[in-house]
């Protein structure tokens, strides 16, 4: 099976997480599909919350396995300063035309 960054990118695009998913879901996900970072969408919409990645939700999974990545997303958002939340998050919205997969 092909693993290169472009086949990575793909899937992750394809692939997703929902706030209400918990740290150790989101890691099942990604062990099964072979990405590292997947998005958080919300359930009704389908918008572009966020994205986590493997090596955040494994520092995480050592205190909170069962924490809601609506929790992640929450740190993330008051830590990161708002310019690079924007600028990560639109190629994800542009590139999901046909819907998302779970």
């Amino acid at each position: 099976m092909c693993r290169s960054p472009e086949f990575q990118n793909l899937i992750s695009r394809a692939i997703t997480l929902f706030p209400e998913d918990t740290v150790l879901g989101a890691l099942q996900q990604m062990y099964r599909h072979g990405v590292h970072m997947l998005p958080v969408v919300e359930g009704r919409g389908g918008n572009l919350l966020g994205e986590v990645t493997e090596d955040e939700l494994h520092r995480v999974a050592r205190r909170r396995p069962l924490a809601r990545l609506a929790e992640i997303l929450t740190v993330k958002a008051l830590a990161a300063p708002e310019e690079t939340t924007v600028e990560t998050a639109a190629p994800l919205r542009l590139a999901a035309t046909s819907g998302w997969l779970h």
